[in-house]
Protein backbone atom coordinates (compact mmCIF):
# COMPACT_ATOMS: atom_id res chain seq x y z
CA UNK A 1 0.00 0.00 0.00
CA UNK A 2 1.34 3.67 -0.90
CA UNK A 3 2.72 5.18 2.50
CA UNK A 4 1.92 8.44 1.35
CA UNK A 5 -0.19 10.30 3.95
CA UNK A 6 -4.08 10.91 1.98
CA UNK A 7 -6.08 13.75 1.64
CA UNK A 8 -9.00 14.72 1.92
CA UNK A 9 -11.41 17.85 1.27
CA UNK A 10 -14.71 18.26 3.05
CA UNK A 11 -17.11 20.67 1.41
CA UNK A 12 -19.11 22.53 4.45
CA UNK A 13 -18.73 22.55 8.10
CA UNK A 14 -21.93 21.45 9.04
CA UNK A 15 -22.35 18.70 11.65
CA UNK A 16 -22.26 15.91 9.24
CA UNK A 17 -19.29 17.27 7.61
CA UNK A 18 -17.77 17.77 11.27
CA UNK A 19 -18.13 14.22 11.89
CA UNK A 20 -16.29 13.31 9.13
CA UNK A 21 -13.11 15.11 9.37
CA UNK A 22 -12.74 14.50 12.71
CA UNK A 23 -12.78 10.33 11.83
CA UNK A 24 -10.97 11.02 8.93
CA UNK A 25 -8.53 12.97 10.20
CA UNK A 26 -7.90 10.49 13.24
CA UNK A 27 -7.48 7.90 10.61
CA UNK A 28 -3.94 9.71 9.82
CA UNK A 29 -5.97 11.70 6.50
CA UNK A 30 -4.82 15.02 5.83
CA UNK A 31 -8.16 16.74 6.16
CA UNK A 32 -9.39 20.12 4.87
CA UNK A 33 -12.62 21.53 5.23
CA UNK A 34 -13.61 24.36 3.43
CA UNK A 35 -16.88 26.37 3.93
CA UNK A 36 -18.27 29.46 2.78
CA UNK A 37 -19.46 30.78 5.73
CA UNK A 38 -17.67 32.85 8.37
CA UNK A 39 -17.60 29.98 11.22
CA UNK A 40 -19.49 25.72 11.24
CA UNK A 41 -22.44 24.94 11.69
CA UNK A 42 -24.30 24.72 8.78
CA UNK A 43 -28.56 24.46 9.50
CA UNK A 44 -27.08 24.43 13.06
CA UNK A 45 -26.50 27.84 12.94
CA UNK A 46 -26.60 30.62 15.68
CA UNK A 47 -27.84 33.94 14.87
CA UNK A 48 -26.97 37.45 16.29
CA UNK A 49 -30.32 39.32 17.11
CA UNK A 50 -30.17 42.66 19.52
CA UNK A 51 -26.48 41.55 20.14
CA UNK A 52 -27.78 37.92 21.67
CA UNK A 53 -26.68 34.57 20.26
CA UNK A 54 -29.87 32.71 19.59
CA UNK A 55 -30.04 28.71 18.19
CA UNK A 56 -31.49 29.86 14.69
CA UNK A 57 -31.84 25.97 13.82
CA UNK A 58 -32.22 22.89 15.82
CA UNK A 59 -32.52 23.42 19.31
CA UNK A 60 -32.80 19.57 20.56
CA UNK A 61 -30.52 17.73 21.10
CA UNK A 62 -30.81 13.49 21.05
CA UNK A 63 -29.09 10.02 20.51
CA UNK A 64 -26.34 11.27 22.74
CA UNK A 65 -24.33 8.22 22.34
CA UNK A 66 -23.60 9.13 18.48
CA UNK A 67 -21.32 12.17 20.02
CA UNK A 68 -20.15 9.84 23.04
CA UNK A 69 -18.81 7.62 20.63
CA UNK A 70 -17.18 9.92 18.29
CA UNK A 71 -15.72 12.13 21.01
CA UNK A 72 -14.26 8.89 22.56
CA UNK A 73 -12.54 7.86 19.37
CA UNK A 74 -10.96 11.08 19.26
CA UNK A 75 -9.55 10.57 23.05
CA UNK A 76 -11.83 12.63 25.15
CA UNK A 77 -15.76 12.58 25.81
CA UNK A 78 -18.80 14.06 25.40
CA UNK A 79 -19.41 15.10 29.22
CA UNK A 80 -15.62 16.88 28.90
CA UNK A 81 -16.45 18.78 25.81
CA UNK A 82 -19.90 19.60 26.14
CA UNK A 83 -22.03 20.55 29.16
CA UNK A 84 -25.49 18.93 29.21
CA UNK A 85 -28.76 18.86 31.21
CA UNK A 86 -31.06 16.42 31.00
CA UNK A 87 -34.67 18.43 31.66
CA UNK A 88 -37.54 16.43 32.86
CA UNK A 89 -39.92 18.64 31.51
CA UNK A 90 -39.72 17.72 27.42
CA UNK A 91 -42.11 20.23 25.86
CA UNK A 92 -45.50 21.94 26.88
CA UNK A 93 -48.09 20.79 24.39
CA UNK A 94 -50.88 23.64 24.24
CA UNK A 95 -54.45 24.22 21.88
CA UNK A 96 -56.25 27.63 21.21
CA UNK A 97 -59.15 26.49 23.68
CA UNK A 98 -56.62 26.55 26.14
CA UNK A 99 -55.95 23.20 26.13
CA UNK A 100 -52.40 22.28 27.48
CA UNK A 101 -50.69 18.65 28.48
CA UNK A 102 -46.94 18.65 29.31
CA UNK A 103 -44.51 15.64 28.25
CA UNK A 104 -41.78 14.39 30.72
CA UNK A 105 -39.05 12.46 30.11
CA UNK A 106 -40.21 9.94 33.41
CA UNK A 107 -42.78 7.87 31.31
CA UNK A 108 -44.94 7.40 34.94
CA UNK A 109 -45.68 11.22 34.77
CA UNK A 110 -46.61 11.39 31.18
CA UNK A 111 -48.95 8.67 31.57
CA UNK A 112 -50.56 10.47 34.10
CA UNK A 113 -50.69 13.81 33.06
CA UNK A 114 -52.11 12.26 29.70
CA UNK A 115 -54.91 10.54 32.01
CA UNK A 116 -55.83 13.92 33.78
CA UNK A 117 -56.22 15.34 30.63
CA UNK A 118 -57.40 13.04 27.83
CA UNK A 119 -58.29 10.25 30.28
CA UNK A 120 -57.84 6.46 31.18
CA UNK A 121 -57.80 4.60 27.82
CA UNK A 122 -55.21 7.52 25.95
CA UNK A 123 -52.56 7.06 29.68
CA UNK A 124 -53.05 3.01 28.57
CA UNK A 125 -52.45 4.09 24.68
CA UNK A 126 -49.61 5.95 25.44
CA UNK A 127 -47.94 3.36 27.87
CA UNK A 128 -48.36 0.88 24.78
CA UNK A 129 -47.00 3.18 22.13
CA UNK A 130 -44.06 4.19 24.26
CA UNK A 131 -43.25 0.31 24.39
CA UNK A 132 -43.60 -0.27 20.91
CA UNK A 133 -41.10 2.66 20.07
CA UNK A 134 -38.83 1.53 22.28
CA UNK A 135 -38.69 -2.17 20.56
CA UNK A 136 -38.68 -0.36 17.20
CA UNK A 137 -36.28 1.69 17.99
CA UNK A 138 -33.63 -0.69 18.93
CA UNK A 139 -34.73 -2.83 15.86
CA UNK A 140 -33.60 0.24 13.83
CA UNK A 141 -30.35 0.97 15.27
CA UNK A 142 -29.07 -2.03 14.59
CA UNK A 143 -30.82 -2.53 11.06
CA UNK A 144 -30.17 0.98 9.63
CA UNK A 145 -28.52 3.85 11.29
CA UNK A 146 -24.96 2.13 11.30
CA UNK A 147 -25.63 0.71 7.90
CA UNK A 148 -23.88 2.14 4.69
CA UNK A 149 -27.26 1.51 2.55
CA UNK A 150 -30.12 -0.95 4.42
CA UNK A 151 -32.05 -2.49 2.46
CA UNK A 152 -34.58 -5.47 2.78
CA UNK A 153 -32.04 -8.42 1.93
CA UNK A 154 -30.02 -6.76 4.59
CA UNK A 155 -32.93 -6.82 6.80
CA UNK A 156 -33.57 -10.09 6.41
CA UNK A 157 -30.31 -11.36 6.08
CA UNK A 158 -29.34 -9.47 9.81
CA UNK A 159 -32.80 -10.24 11.11
CA UNK A 160 -34.93 -13.17 9.56
CA UNK A 161 -38.43 -13.25 8.53
CA UNK A 162 -38.83 -12.75 13.08
CA UNK A 163 -37.06 -9.45 12.21
CA UNK A 164 -39.47 -8.53 9.39
CA UNK A 165 -43.00 -9.55 11.40
CA UNK A 166 -41.83 -7.55 14.33
CA UNK A 167 -41.81 -4.61 12.08
CA UNK A 168 -45.07 -5.68 10.62
CA UNK A 169 -46.45 -5.79 14.22
CA UNK A 170 -45.25 -2.14 14.82
CA UNK A 171 -47.42 -0.94 12.18
CA UNK A 172 -44.12 -0.59 10.02
CA UNK A 173 -46.61 -1.33 7.00
CA UNK A 174 -49.53 1.58 7.62
CA UNK A 175 -48.71 5.45 7.60
CA UNK A 176 -47.53 6.88 10.79
CA UNK A 177 -51.60 8.64 10.84
CA UNK A 178 -53.30 5.56 10.29
CA UNK A 179 -51.03 3.80 13.01
CA UNK A 180 -52.03 6.89 15.26
CA UNK A 181 -55.54 6.07 14.90
CA UNK A 182 -55.48 2.76 15.55
CA UNK A 183 -53.95 3.67 18.80
CA UNK A 184 -54.79 6.50 20.65
CA UNK A 185 -58.87 7.49 21.26
CA UNK A 186 -58.03 11.28 21.37
CA UNK A 187 -57.54 13.45 17.94
CA UNK A 188 -55.41 15.77 19.77
CA UNK A 189 -52.74 13.02 20.80
CA UNK A 190 -52.82 11.96 17.00
CA UNK A 191 -51.96 15.36 16.15
CA UNK A 192 -49.83 15.73 18.68
CA UNK A 193 -48.32 12.48 18.11
CA UNK A 194 -48.20 12.77 14.15
CA UNK A 195 -46.08 16.22 14.99
CA UNK A 196 -43.12 13.96 15.23
CA UNK A 197 -43.27 13.31 11.06
CA UNK A 198 -42.50 17.02 10.69
CA UNK A 199 -38.91 16.33 12.74
CA UNK A 200 -38.02 14.89 9.23
CA UNK A 201 -40.21 17.47 7.17
CA UNK A 202 -42.79 15.23 6.36
CA UNK A 203 -46.16 14.83 6.26
CA UNK A 204 -47.90 11.98 9.28
CA UNK A 205 -50.40 11.49 6.53
CA UNK A 206 -47.92 9.61 4.63
CA UNK A 207 -45.14 9.17 6.41
CA UNK A 208 -44.33 5.50 7.74
CA UNK A 209 -45.57 4.89 11.00
CA UNK A 210 -41.85 4.09 11.60
CA UNK A 211 -41.22 7.60 12.36
CA UNK A 212 -43.02 7.26 15.79
CA UNK A 213 -39.65 6.03 17.67
CA UNK A 214 -39.31 9.52 17.04
CA UNK A 215 -41.20 10.41 20.29
CA UNK A 216 -39.63 7.34 21.94
CA UNK A 217 -35.79 8.89 20.82
CA UNK A 218 -36.64 12.77 22.53
CA UNK A 219 -38.65 11.05 25.78
CA UNK A 220 -35.16 9.01 26.22
CA UNK A 221 -32.71 10.73 25.18
CA UNK A 222 -33.31 14.62 25.28
CA UNK A 223 -30.31 16.69 26.32
CA UNK A 224 -29.79 20.39 26.72
CA UNK A 225 -26.51 21.81 25.89
CA UNK A 226 -25.80 24.61 28.49
CA UNK A 227 -25.39 28.10 26.15
CA UNK A 228 -27.29 26.29 23.40
CA UNK A 229 -26.90 23.81 20.29
CA UNK A 230 -23.94 26.35 18.91
CA UNK A 231 -21.94 24.57 21.84
CA UNK A 232 -22.09 21.47 20.35
CA UNK A 233 -20.80 22.84 17.02
CA UNK A 234 -18.17 24.45 18.50
CA UNK A 235 -16.74 21.34 20.15
CA UNK A 236 -17.12 19.20 17.13
CA UNK A 237 -14.61 21.97 15.56
CA UNK A 238 -12.14 22.03 18.70
CA UNK A 239 -11.71 18.30 19.02
CA UNK A 240 -11.15 18.55 14.99
CA UNK A 241 -8.78 21.12 15.24
CA UNK A 242 -6.89 19.18 17.67
CA UNK A 243 -7.06 16.04 15.58
CA UNK A 244 -5.25 18.17 13.24
CA UNK A 245 -8.10 19.48 10.77
CA UNK A 246 -7.20 22.05 8.75
CA UNK A 247 -10.20 24.38 8.65
CA UNK A 248 -10.49 27.39 5.83
CA UNK A 249 -13.83 29.73 6.33
CA UNK A 250 -15.18 31.97 3.80
CA UNK A 251 -13.34 29.37 1.14
CA UNK A 252 -16.69 28.79 -1.36
CA UNK A 253 -16.40 25.41 -3.75
CA UNK A 254 -16.88 26.17 -7.29
CA UNK A 255 -16.25 22.75 -8.95
CA UNK A 256 -15.09 19.50 -7.88
CA UNK A 257 -12.30 18.41 -9.58
CA UNK A 258 -11.92 14.98 -11.89
CA UNK A 259 -9.46 12.82 -13.15
CA UNK A 260 -9.58 9.62 -15.03
CA UNK A 261 -13.06 8.89 -13.90
CA UNK A 262 -12.35 10.09 -9.87
CA UNK A 263 -12.87 13.28 -7.67
CA UNK A 264 -9.87 14.73 -7.28
CA UNK A 265 -9.53 17.90 -5.44
CA UNK A 266 -12.14 21.11 -5.23
CA UNK A 267 -11.37 24.75 -6.98
CA UNK A 268 -12.07 27.58 -4.84
CA UNK A 269 -12.24 30.57 -7.19
CA UNK A 270 -8.67 30.70 -8.19
CA UNK A 271 -7.33 27.95 -5.75
CA UNK A 272 -7.35 24.03 -6.31
CA UNK A 273 -6.90 21.73 -3.81
CA UNK A 274 -5.73 18.52 -4.57
CA UNK A 275 -7.21 15.52 -2.71
CA UNK A 276 -7.61 11.56 -3.09
CA UNK A 277 -11.24 12.02 -1.35
CA UNK A 278 -14.02 14.69 -1.69
CA UNK A 279 -16.75 14.52 0.83
CA UNK A 280 -19.88 17.38 0.09
CA UNK A 281 -21.70 17.89 3.39
CA UNK A 282 -24.57 19.67 1.44
CA UNK A 283 -28.34 18.96 -0.03
CA UNK A 284 -28.04 15.29 -2.61
CA UNK A 285 -29.23 17.81 -4.67
CA UNK A 286 -26.59 19.77 -5.39
CA UNK A 287 -23.97 17.77 -7.21
CA UNK A 288 -26.81 16.68 -9.56
CA UNK A 289 -27.83 19.91 -10.35
CA UNK A 290 -24.30 21.62 -11.64
CA UNK A 291 -23.79 23.17 -8.43
CA UNK A 292 -20.38 21.58 -8.27
CA UNK A 293 -19.18 21.39 -11.94
CA UNK A 294 -20.65 19.41 -14.86
CA UNK A 295 -17.78 16.75 -13.97
CA UNK A 296 -19.93 15.62 -10.97
CA UNK A 297 -23.48 16.32 -12.08
CA UNK A 298 -24.79 12.90 -11.97
CA UNK A 299 -22.96 11.77 -8.69
CA UNK A 300 -26.58 11.83 -6.85
CA UNK A 301 -30.07 12.62 -7.34
CA UNK A 302 -32.19 15.73 -7.85
CA UNK A 303 -34.93 15.90 -5.44
CA UNK A 304 -37.91 17.17 -7.12
CA UNK A 305 -40.18 19.19 -5.94
CA UNK A 306 -43.13 16.99 -5.14
CA UNK A 307 -40.64 15.07 -3.53
CA UNK A 308 -38.76 17.95 -1.44
CA UNK A 309 -39.10 17.85 2.45
CA UNK A 310 -40.55 21.00 4.17
CA UNK A 311 -39.00 24.21 4.70
CA UNK A 312 -40.01 26.72 7.62
CA UNK A 313 -40.23 30.58 8.39
CA UNK A 314 -38.39 31.23 11.42
CA UNK A 315 -38.43 34.43 13.80
CA UNK A 316 -35.28 34.57 15.89
CA UNK A 317 -36.39 37.28 18.57
CA UNK A 318 -35.37 39.07 21.22
CA UNK A 319 -38.28 40.18 23.12
CA UNK A 320 -40.77 40.05 26.41
CA UNK A 321 -43.44 36.93 26.40
CA UNK A 322 -46.50 37.52 28.27
CA UNK A 323 -48.87 35.01 28.73
CA UNK A 324 -49.18 31.13 27.30
CA UNK A 325 -46.76 29.86 30.28
CA UNK A 326 -43.66 28.90 28.36
CA UNK A 327 -41.26 26.64 29.23
CA UNK A 328 -38.26 25.57 26.88
CA UNK A 329 -40.01 23.67 23.99
CA UNK A 330 -43.60 25.09 23.51
CA UNK A 331 -45.63 23.60 20.91
CA UNK A 332 -49.46 25.28 19.81
CA UNK A 333 -51.52 23.35 17.73
CA UNK A 334 -53.42 24.36 14.96
CA UNK A 335 -57.05 23.25 14.78
CA UNK A 336 -57.58 21.79 11.32
CA UNK A 337 -54.31 19.62 11.02
CA UNK A 338 -55.56 17.84 7.94
CA UNK A 339 -55.76 21.05 6.12
CA UNK A 340 -52.58 22.20 7.40
CA UNK A 341 -50.99 19.52 5.33
CA UNK A 342 -52.73 20.02 2.79
CA UNK A 343 -51.74 23.44 2.40
CA UNK A 344 -48.14 22.52 2.67
CA UNK A 345 -47.89 19.45 0.54
CA UNK A 346 -50.79 19.98 -1.87
CA UNK A 347 -51.31 23.68 -1.93
CA UNK A 348 -47.48 24.66 -1.93
CA UNK A 349 -48.71 27.17 0.52
CA UNK A 350 -48.58 27.96 4.45
CA UNK A 351 -51.22 27.18 6.04
CA UNK A 352 -53.51 29.66 6.93
CA UNK A 353 -53.69 28.96 10.50
CA UNK A 354 -50.48 26.85 11.47
CA UNK A 355 -49.00 24.98 13.64
CA UNK A 356 -46.27 26.96 16.04
CA UNK A 357 -43.26 25.91 17.56
CA UNK A 358 -41.41 28.33 20.51
CA UNK A 359 -38.23 27.36 22.04
CA UNK A 360 -37.96 30.21 24.84
CA UNK A 361 -33.99 29.27 25.32
CA UNK A 362 -33.45 31.23 28.57
CA UNK A 363 -36.01 29.13 30.02
CA UNK A 364 -35.21 25.32 32.21
CA UNK A 365 -35.76 23.55 34.62
CA UNK A 366 -37.72 25.10 36.98
CA UNK A 367 -38.88 28.11 34.69
CA UNK A 368 -37.60 31.66 34.54
CA UNK A 369 -38.29 34.50 32.86
CA UNK A 370 -35.52 37.63 32.32
CA UNK A 371 -36.72 41.13 30.89
CA UNK A 372 -35.22 40.22 27.64
CA UNK A 373 -35.78 36.38 26.54
CA UNK A 374 -34.12 34.62 23.62
CA UNK A 375 -36.98 33.17 21.31
CA UNK A 376 -36.84 30.95 18.47
CA UNK A 377 -40.46 31.21 16.53
CA UNK A 378 -40.90 28.71 13.64
CA UNK A 379 -43.66 27.29 11.57
CA UNK A 380 -43.37 25.15 8.88
CA UNK A 381 -43.66 26.10 5.29
CA UNK A 382 -43.23 24.52 1.88
CA UNK A 383 -40.12 23.89 -0.16
CA UNK A 384 -40.42 26.52 -2.83
CA UNK A 385 -37.77 28.88 -2.40
CA UNK A 386 -36.14 28.84 -5.33
CA UNK A 387 -39.19 30.17 -6.61
CA UNK A 388 -39.33 33.56 -8.26
CA UNK A 389 -41.01 36.13 -6.34
CA UNK A 390 -43.07 34.01 -4.15
CA UNK A 391 -41.14 35.21 -0.69
CA UNK A 392 -41.79 39.01 -1.18
CA UNK A 393 -42.27 41.32 2.01
CA UNK A 394 -46.28 40.45 1.23
CA UNK A 395 -45.80 36.79 1.96
CA UNK A 396 -43.38 37.48 4.79
CA UNK A 397 -45.76 39.44 6.45
CA UNK A 398 -48.95 37.32 6.08
CA UNK A 399 -46.68 34.79 7.45
CA UNK A 400 -45.86 37.11 10.69
CA UNK A 401 -49.73 38.17 10.84
CA UNK A 402 -50.99 34.51 10.70
CA UNK A 403 -48.39 33.29 13.22
CA UNK A 404 -49.31 36.27 15.50
CA UNK A 405 -52.96 35.29 15.73
CA UNK A 406 -52.34 31.64 16.16
CA UNK A 407 -50.15 32.61 19.21
CA UNK A 408 -52.66 35.34 20.36
CA UNK A 409 -55.75 32.72 20.63
CA UNK A 410 -53.36 30.82 22.50
CA UNK A 411 -52.63 33.00 25.23
CA UNK A 412 -49.43 34.23 24.07
CA UNK A 413 -48.30 37.83 22.78
CA UNK A 414 -44.61 38.58 22.27
CA UNK A 415 -43.30 42.40 22.31
CA UNK A 416 -40.03 42.73 20.30
CA UNK A 417 -36.68 43.92 20.65
CA UNK A 418 -35.13 42.64 17.69
CA UNK A 419 -35.86 40.07 15.12
CA UNK A 420 -34.19 38.13 12.13
CA UNK A 421 -37.01 36.53 9.94
CA UNK A 422 -35.96 33.83 7.92
CA UNK A 423 -37.97 32.33 4.73
CA UNK A 424 -37.75 29.34 2.18
CA UNK A 425 -35.71 31.62 0.19
CA UNK A 426 -33.15 32.63 2.67
CA UNK A 427 -32.92 29.04 3.17
CA UNK A 428 -32.51 28.37 -0.62
CA UNK A 429 -29.79 31.17 -0.83
CA UNK A 430 -27.58 29.32 2.30
CA UNK A 431 -28.24 25.79 1.35
CA UNK A 432 -28.10 25.74 -2.57
CA UNK A 433 -30.37 23.56 -4.55
CA UNK A 434 -32.75 22.93 -1.71
CA UNK A 435 -35.82 25.23 -2.95
CA UNK A 436 -35.28 25.64 1.30
CA UNK A 437 -36.35 22.10 1.99
CA UNK A 438 -34.56 21.61 5.61
CA UNK A 439 -34.61 17.84 5.40
CA UNK A 440 -33.81 16.16 2.25
CA UNK A 441 -36.33 14.08 0.21
CA UNK A 442 -39.55 13.80 2.39
CA UNK A 443 -40.26 10.01 3.86
CA UNK A 444 -43.63 9.06 2.40
CA UNK A 445 -44.68 5.29 2.36
CA UNK A 446 -43.59 2.05 3.77
CA UNK A 447 -40.13 2.33 2.19
CA UNK A 448 -38.93 5.37 2.62
CA UNK A 449 -36.41 4.68 5.03
CA UNK A 450 -34.47 2.93 2.53
CA UNK A 451 -34.62 5.43 -0.29
CA UNK A 452 -32.25 8.03 0.61
CA UNK A 453 -28.56 7.96 -0.97
CA UNK A 454 -25.71 6.50 0.49
CA UNK A 455 -22.83 7.96 1.30
CA UNK A 456 -20.80 6.89 -1.75
CA UNK A 457 -21.87 8.63 -4.47
CA UNK A 458 -21.57 7.94 -8.43
CA UNK A 459 -18.26 8.88 -8.83
CA UNK A 460 -15.71 7.32 -7.56
CA UNK A 461 -13.81 9.27 -4.84
CA UNK A 462 -16.91 11.45 -4.20
CA UNK A 463 -18.78 10.46 -0.48
CA UNK A 464 -21.93 12.15 0.66
CA UNK A 465 -22.97 13.61 4.05
CA UNK A 466 -25.31 15.46 5.48
CA UNK A 467 -29.21 15.72 6.24
CA UNK A 468 -30.32 14.84 3.00
CA UNK A 469 -28.37 11.62 2.77
CA UNK A 470 -28.48 7.87 5.17
CA UNK A 471 -29.57 7.83 7.61
CA UNK A 472 -31.46 11.15 7.43
CA UNK A 473 -32.37 14.86 9.03
CA UNK A 474 -31.65 15.57 12.19
CA UNK A 475 -28.29 16.66 14.24
CA UNK A 476 -27.42 13.09 15.16
CA UNK A 477 -28.31 12.22 11.91
CA UNK A 478 -26.01 14.31 10.15
CA UNK A 479 -23.29 13.17 12.51
CA UNK A 480 -23.66 9.45 11.83
CA UNK A 481 -23.69 10.64 7.98
CA UNK A 482 -20.39 11.90 8.68
CA UNK A 483 -19.08 9.06 10.18
CA UNK A 484 -20.64 6.58 7.59
CA UNK A 485 -18.85 8.49 4.70
CA UNK A 486 -15.47 8.43 6.67
CA UNK A 487 -15.98 4.74 6.97
CA UNK A 488 -16.83 4.03 3.63
CA UNK A 489 -13.91 6.58 1.98
CA UNK A 490 -11.34 4.62 4.37
CA UNK A 491 -12.36 0.89 2.96
CA UNK A 492 -12.46 2.42 -0.13
CA UNK A 493 -8.85 2.96 0.76
CA UNK A 494 -7.83 0.47 1.99
CA UNK A 495 -7.40 2.11 5.12
CA UNK A 496 -8.78 1.38 9.35
CA UNK A 497 -11.89 2.63 9.81
CA UNK A 498 -12.54 4.54 13.50
CA UNK A 499 -16.25 3.74 12.90
CA UNK A 500 -16.09 -0.17 12.89
CA UNK A 501 -19.62 -0.53 13.51
CA UNK A 502 -20.75 0.71 10.06
CA UNK A 503 -21.86 -2.28 8.24
CA UNK A 504 -21.06 -2.19 4.13
CA UNK A 505 -23.61 -4.49 2.55
CA UNK A 506 -25.77 -2.85 -0.04
CA UNK A 507 -23.26 -0.24 -0.73
CA UNK A 508 -23.06 1.44 -4.24
CA UNK A 509 -19.31 2.48 -3.67
CA UNK A 510 -17.13 1.97 -7.09
CA UNK A 511 -14.28 3.46 -5.29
Amino acid sequence: MNSRKRKAVIIGAGVGGLACALDLALGGVEVTVLERDPGAGGKARTATVGGASIDAGPTVLTMTWVFEELFQAAGTSLEAEVPLERPELLARHTWTDGTRLDLYANLERSVDEIGRVFGVADARAYRAYCEDGHRMYDLSQKAFLRSQRPTVAGIMKQFGLAGLSALGRLDGHLSMWRSLERRFPSPRLRQLFGRYATYCGSSPFDAPATLNLIAHVERSSMARPRGGMGVVVAALERVGRRAGVNFLFGREVNEVLVEQGRAAGVRSGDERYAADLVVFNGDVSAPGLGLLGTSVAGASPVTPLAERSLSAVTWAILGAPTGGALVHHNVFFSDDYRDEFDALFHRSEVPRQPTVYVCAQDRGDPEISTERERLLVLINAPPTGDVPGRWGEQERQRCTDTTTELLRRAGLTISRTAAEQTTPADFHRRFPGTGGALYGPRSSGPMAILGRSPAASKIPGLYLAGGSVHPGAGVPMAALSGRLAASQARADLALTSPFPMAATSGTTSTG
